[in-house]
């Protein structure tokens, strides 16, 4: 029974986790910019 929960809840953190990435989530965005947002976009670019 527990490993087929585990297995379960881990797939379910990934799917959340990997649809906050596609929506551009970030929760750590007030941390590392706390005067400000990050230029007007949620999404980061990196070059």
């Amino acid at each position: 029974m527990f490993p087929k929960f585990n297995l379960a809840t881990a797939v379910l953190a990934l799917a959340l986790f990997s649809y906050a990435q596609y929506q551009g989530w970030n929760l750590f965005d007030n941390v590392a910019n706390p005067g400000g947002s990050s230029g007007g976009s949620s999404r980061v670019y990196h070059k």
